[in-house]
């Protein structure tokens, strides 16, 4: 009882009020009769910071109207320059997130993995772990501009930092705002946000990552923006895509992978991968070359007798490559994909090894072809 007389003659500064935990927090709203449980407004409603001017001024019997969270499918507010949240002293720039979407140059094909994905996402945050080209980032569009979600886009692969996540100050008109990133943007809002190659981010964005995801669907977690606590909003997903083993990658927390439902993305090989090809509408004979080598190349990978592993895209622009230059037949194709291979290896003998398999595997083909018995993916 002496606590909630000393809440109606006692205002505390913002710092104050944002060193208090959540519980805390929350009870002094409830003493107050404040119709909030989201931290920022609370410290908006009880700060003297917020208040006509610093003194001790008692909090009204009748607290001034909260700003409710954002609701998914609601029209966002207005975004711009000056936009600055509820305080603007505060001189916090939100962007707008974009809305999902999903580009392809053909009919997209659903993964068999697609199902579990879309469920996933309903109840938590998505982590997709497989090779590359695998259709991992892809998926996440598609599943995005499907539901009409707004999708921040983050690429870790230079080493991403938690200023990545969060965002920086700039000079804007002349002012210095803090002008919050798009990941943040989406945290706040609701709406959804993918890291790409997330085993490659730095430290202090992995453990900034840690500290935000830890209650999916629910209200509690908050990060810092510019000095201000925000609310992770409940409806907020984020999808983080690996490729494990591959070089320049990291091994994540536990903890924080802990935050994810995980699904093991397989490589796309065999029928899955001549299914794409036929989406892009490439001539069946080539199809059926890419297919067959990428197969080989990924046995020799699973094997340990090279590092590189293919990625689809290769092949794919290898295809494309052959229509447009309409070259002489079965030879012209198998070089240009060839080409398209050997020309993403750096290290010298590991070129030279896959180069060799890739040779001796178009002589197993043509052997397969004269009906006489090929020789396994080890004699290769």
């Amino acid at each position: 009882m002496a606590h909630k007389e000393k809440l109606k003659s006692v205002l505390y500064t913002k710092a104050e009020l944002e060193s208090f935990s959540i519980l805390r927090l929350r009870k002094m709203a409830e003493a107050s009769k404040l119709p909030t449980r989201r931290k920022s407004d609370i410290v908006a409603a009880l700060s003297s910071d917020y208040r006509l001017g610093p003194g001790t001024v008692a909090v009204p019997a009748t607290p001034a109207p909260i700003v409710a969270p954002v609701r998914v499918g609601a029209t966002p507010p207005p975004q711009g320059p000056h936009n600055n949240d509820e305080h603007p002293r505060e001189h916090l720039v939100w962007p707008t997130v974009p809305v999902g979407a999903c580009e392809v140059n053909g009919q997209y094909v659903l993964p068999p993995w697609y199902e579990e994905l879309a469920a996933a996402a309903a109840i938590g945050h998505v982590e997709l772990m497989g090779p590359a080209g695998s259709g991992k980032t892809l998926a996440v569009h598609h599943l995005a501009a499907s539901q009409g979600r707004r999708l921040a886009v983050v690429t870790a692969d230079g080493g991403l930092r938690k200023r990545d996540l969060v965002g920086q100050r700039e000079l804007l008109g002349g002012s210095t705002v803090f002008q919050a990133s798009e990941f943040a943007a989406a945290a706040r809002a609701g709406d959804w946000a993918l890291i790409d190659e997330a085993n490659m981010a730095e430290a202090d964005a992995l453990g900034f990552l840690n500290g935000m995801l830890d209650r999916p669907g629910t209200t509690g977690s908050t990060f810092s923006v510019g000095g201000k606590a925000i609310e992770v909003h409940p409806e907020f997903r984020c999808f983080i895509t690996r490729n494990p083993g591959y070089q320049g990658t990291k091994l994540m927390n536990e903890a924080l992978r802990d935050r994810f439902w995980s699904i093991d993305v397989p490589p796309l090989l065999g029928e899955g991968l001549a299914t794409m090809f036929a989406s892009h509408g490439i001539d069946p004979k080539v199809s059926e070359e890419a297919v067959y080598l990428v197969g080989i190349l990924y046995q020799a990978w699973e094997r340990n007798r090279i590092s590189y592993q293919i990625s689809p895209r290769r092949a794919l622009s290898a295809a494309r490559m052959g229509d447009c230059l309409k070259g002489d037949g079965t030879n012209h194709n198998r070089d240009l994909l060839t080409r398209s291979i050997l020309t993403k290896i750096d290290a010298k003998h590991e070129r030279e090894t896959v180069k060799g398999i890739i040779q001796a595997a178009w002589t197993a083909r043509d052997v397969t072809k004269r009906g006489e018995t090929a020789p396994t993916v080890d004699d290769l």
